[in-house]
């Protein structure tokens, strides 16, 4: 039996609950509950059998919704739980942000502002990722524009980096491709290009463009290498993500293993996060504490 693991990227989706509907889903006097199209389910007010009022989506993704509701439409005051782990609380319209709203991003830091069709557009107040550290900032269709852009860097050629099975398979002398990423497996922070740390550093929603994330001081390739094996071991098909929260040490603080059903699959796979070294984040030319995501989709190969 051969094990697969396929890096889909760096980042995204912590699943927790927004608490009144998340988990036994009981409708109260009142409310009413349907299943929608796609696999999603609506615990809330209807009007001529459409939910309008107040309710709570779940959608099939993970996304949760709860708040007002105009006929069939997400709009008015809400609070929300995106698949990324990234929370929000404020206006919607059109089942986008929308108005003055809230978001909370798993990474790290905060935004309070303004939002127009999903994206942050006009002023607001940045909570930096790592220091804590507030300031008010300006948005245009999702770009800052109160500080200077980046410096631009030559676009390098797209590139698939691949980490491959020592072991050949039998009648083979090309070793199997085991983990694909737009990054170098392989390299740390300092021996990425400029381009690759953009990659890395677009992540972070809240990231003061002067500070650096943290990162696998060699690579995530051994950590990439013992998620296959354990891939093998346990049998695992499906999407695995692992959060380790990297202290201003450069030490390991707490991990979070999520989607994997075998808890002892999960357990392993955070003691495996939890084996890498780390370069701490920095803020303000600092060493601080910040969190490094792992997305990976996990087969296996018969």
């Amino acid at each position: 039996m051969q094990a697969a693991a396929f890096l889909v990227a760096l980042g995204l989706a912590l699943g927790c609950s927004l608490g009144v509907h998340a988990q036994e889903l009981k409708p109260g006097v009142g409310e009413v509950k349907l299943a929608l199209p796609g696999g999603g389910i609506y615990v809330g007010t209807v009007t001529g059998g459409v939910p309008d009022g107040k309710g709570y989506f779940k959608d099939a993704d993970g996304m949760q919704y709860e708040g007002e509701v105009r006929m069939g439409k997400r709009t008015g005051v809400a609070q929300a739980l995106f698949p990324d782990g990234n929370r929000y609380q404020g206006e919607w319209k059109d089942g986008e942000p929308d108005g003055n709203g809230t978001m909370h991003y798993l990474l790290g830091g905060a935004y309070e502002g303004r939002w127009r069709e999903g994206m942050r557009d006009g002023s607001g107040i940045m909570t930096f990722a790592g220091s804590g550290r507030r300031a008010q900032v300006g948005f245009l269709d999702g770009k800052r524009i109160d500080v200077a852009p980046p410096p631009r860097v030559q676009e390098p050629p797209k590139e698939t980096y691949a980490l491959r099975d020592a072991n050949a398979p039998v009648g083979s002398r090309m070793a199997r491709k085991i983990s694909t990423s737009a990054l170098p497996l392989n390299a740390g922070w300092e021996k990425l290009t400029s381009a690759q740390q953009r990659i890395v550093r677009d992540r972070y929603p809240a990231l003061d463009e002067a500070d650096e994330p943290p990162y696998p001081v060699k690579g995530p390739q051994s950590f990439y290498a013992r998620m296959a094996e354990l891939a093998g071991k346990y049998q695992i098909n499906e999407d695995v993500r692992v959060y380790v929260l990297v202290g201003a040490d450069g030490k390991v603080a707490s991990v979070t293993s999520i989607g994997l059903e075998d808890p002892e699959a999960r357990r392993l796979a955070g003691v495996l996060a939890g084996l890498v070294n780390y370069k701490p984040a920095r803020c303000g030319g600092q060493p601080c504490q910040m969190m490094v995501p792992f997305h990976l989709s996990l087969s296996v190969e018969y």
